[in-house]
């Protein structure tokens, strides 16, 4: 991996810069820096540096995977979005904004946020307490710490079958698809964690219950910012609620869109009732355009990550059999804010795929590419 490549992880202190800094640096005034950054300077440079298909010699796949910068680069991010939400909750009680400058400063703070849950997504993964302590301290911040849950025990499990609901269907907007994959995904987390108190004789109604702490943590943050906004203004900081509920739920919108253009319309063969192919290289949507995925930790190299779980983000690999999107993520999701546009880009796209996975010499040629 070049120098260039591995500072150009540090790219999402750009977004920090960007969402928080120049607005309190500008008294207020400016709010939709953070969204003009994802949503125009990332596509931007995407479509002017291109793709990059290099994976990591094997020869330095040992030293990346113990090159303590990496992680360095994704703990940071923790303190420095809560530190960033502190901030946040200064400026919204010290400046006066008009409706639209407070609805940019929301959508650039909740799309940071929404980059903070790919953060708790890598670290998630891991097996270290460590790890595992700031994923879920991440999550709690934007009110989904059952995405710990969820994603590990069920996603990965049930990607591309009719059991996961973070998978699209082929033909379903992105707009349906949030309400299936928030709600079903609260439901699959519950229902997961119900299941291991059972195997442990312990009772749903616990401390022990991951999910209850899931929901109270979360209020219990939310109301530790109206604590600290009301004693910098010396007043009941209500104004802090509707900011905090408002970033959240711009994250996890964030989220699901991204879980949306990752699986959208793939399925994976059932070969004997209720048991499917094992997950290869051909099961996700795939990016490689250079300055969305430093900005995303690589998360554009979803087949990767599918296949291999506990991979670090700077050693994931591009496969060519990988069926590969047009666009970098921030640019598909636009796309798929216009469900007519995606369906005509993306359903061809889909067609093509079908005609390759259920090519078993290629299913084979993947797999063992993939080893």
């Amino acid at each position: 991996m070049s120098s260039f490549k591995k500072l150009g992880f540090l790219s999402i202190y750009l977004m920090i810069l960007l969402s928080n800094s120049i607005f309190i640096l500008s008294n207020g005034r400016f709010t939709w820096t953070g969204v003009l950054f994802a949503y125009g300077l990332v596509p931007l440079v995407d479509g002017l540096v291109g793709k990059d298909k290099n994976n990591a010699a094997k020869e330095d796949f040992e030293r990346l995977m113990n090159d303590r910068f990496f992680d360095g680069v994704v703990y940071s991010l923790v303190y420095v979005h809560l530190i960033q939400l502190c901030l946040a909750v200064f400026a919204i009680l010290t400046h006066k904004m008009t409706l639209f400058q407070w609805v940019g400063y929301v959508l650039s703070l909740g799309i940071f946020a929404g980059t903070m849950i790919n953060v708790a997504h890598e670290l998630g993964h891991r097996s270290s307490k460590m790890a595992q302590f700031h994923a879920k301290l991440t999550l709690m911040t934007v009110c989904y710490m059952h995405f710990f849950i969820e994603h590990n025990r069920g996603h990965h499990v049930w990607v591309a079958t009719p059991q996961d609901p973070a998978t699209a269907r082929k033909g379903q907007s992105v707009y349906a698809f949030w309400w299936q994959s928030v709600t079903g995904s609260f439901r699959s987390a519950l229902a997961i964690e119900k299941r291991q108190l059972e195997k442990a004789n312990i009772s749903f109604w616990s401390i022990k219950n991951n999910m209850i702490w899931a929901v109270i943590l979360s209020l219990l943050f939310c109301g530790a910012l109206v604590g600290l906004g009301s004693w910098r203004v010396g007043h009941f900081a209500w104004e802090v609620i509707p900011f905090f509920f408002g970033q959240s739920i711009v994250a996890i919108l964030l989220l699901e869109s991204v879980n949306y253009i990752e699986h959208y319309g793939i399925v994976r063969r059932e070969i004997a009732p209720g048991k499917y192919e094992r997950v290869n290289p051909l099961h996700s949507w795939n990016a490689n355009h250079l300055f969305s995925n430093l900005v995303l930790f690589q998360l554009q190299r979803h087949s990767d990550h599918h296949a291999y779980a506990s991979r670090p983000y700077q050693v994931l690999r591009h496969f060519d059999e990988s069926p590969q999107l047009p666009f970098g993520y921030p640019l598909m999701i636009l796309m798929a804010t216009v469900p007519p546009l995606w369906f005509s880009v993306m359903n061809k796209r889909l067609d093509q795929w079908q005609m390759n996975a259920y090519d078993s010499q290629h299913i084979a040629q993947v797999v063992r590419e993939m080893a």
